[in-house]
């Protein structure tokens, strides 16, 4: 889909140079429009079908044309995806969809999707791609515009399945000025079926981060970069971060991996400037003691030597 993209930018390029000159291309009627699916997971009923449905949106002033069509999905990390151009062998033709709609302008529809699960799947979160592309809204002109939205659909076929991930923390420096810490770690999908998983940080007995919204997908064979920042709330904190992610594996039971950072000890900038205040006060007590010590001891050796009155001889020793 990307080199499409770029073909049509550059096709689109050319056409505008080809222009007669003071004549510019017109592009006000470009579409503005949306594509919408459920945000969890689909599951299919008794029969394996699942019924679904497509929002689709015209947000613009022209009345459009959208055609719809499914794709194949690739998953990447971090959870993005690269949606193919080409249909997916294993679901577009287990997938029923109308190839188009008209909607006026400021209007939107859904869409019924009947997806039939194809026979001997394993259970796994199964992304199905959508392709949403609105039609030019003013074909004669010297530029057409091809509008294309992707969308996803996240089925879910339950059952225990291999799911494994593990986690790596990375390096942290023992000492962090400043009143907060930042910290990462990463997810590594390495079993045969897509997780759902949470996660969270624990700071020994000062605090737990939830790092996430709920749980995230992390397909097979891909990894979740999580950061995390705490923010120190005393006057120091000295920990050793612990990195937590919960899992299901088609059990009732959660699965759990974990990771350790290096231990670390975060000093704020106002205990600092704290302790700059106490070691000035000190010294300035100190500086001053020391100066009354030396006038006290002057003032006594001064005494010693100031000339008195001399007592009389007693009536004996003349």
């Amino acid at each position: 889909m990307r080199t499409l993209l770029a073909f049509a930018a550059v096709a689109a390029l050319l056409a505008g140079t080809a222009a007669p000159a003071g004549a510019a291309p017109t592009t006000s009627g470009s579409a503005d429009f949306s594509v919408s699916t459920s945000a969890e997971p689909v599951t299919p009923d008794a029969d394996g079908v699942v019924h679904t449905q497509l929002t689709v949106a015209n947000n613009g002033v022209h009345d459009l044309t959208v055609k719809l069509r499914s794709v194949g999905v690739k998953p990447l990390d971090d959870g993005r995806t690269d949606l193919t151009d080409d249909s997916d062998p294993v679901w577009s033709a287990s997938v029923t969809v109308a190839p188009a709609l008209e909607l006026a302008a400021h209007t939107y529809r859904r869409v019924p999707v009947t997806i039939r699960v194809p026979a001997a799947l394993l259970p796994d979160i199964y992304l199905l791609g959508f392709v949403a592309e609105a039609q030019p809204v003013e074909p004669g002109a010297a530029v057409r515009i091809y509008h294309r939205i992707g969308a996803l659909v996240s089925l879910q076929l339950a059952g225990a399945r291999q799911r494994r991930l593990e986690t790596t923390f990375e390096p942290n420096g023992f000492i962090t000025i400043g009143s907060s810490f930042d910290g990462s770690f990463d997810v590594h999908n390495v079993g045969d079926a897509a997780a759902m998983a949470r996660t969270q940080v624990q700071l020994g007995s000062e605090a737990t981060l939830q790092t996430g919204d709920g749980m995230q997908l992390i397909p097979s064979q891909t990894y979740r970069h999580v950061t995390f920042s705490y923010r120190v709330r005393g006057f120091f904190l000295f920990a050793r971060p612990q990195a937590q992610v919960l899992y299901g594996n088609g059990t009732p039971a959660l699965q759990t991996v974990t990771a350790d950072g290096l231990p670390l000890l975060v000093i704020p900038w106002f205990t600092l400037i704290l302790l700059g205040l106490v070691a000035v006060a000190l010294t300035a007590y100190l500086v001053w003691l020391r100066r009354r010590r030396a006038a006290a001891r002057t003032e006594r050796d001064a005494a010693r030597h100031r000339p008195g009155r001399h007592s009389a001889k007693p009536a004996w020793a003349r």
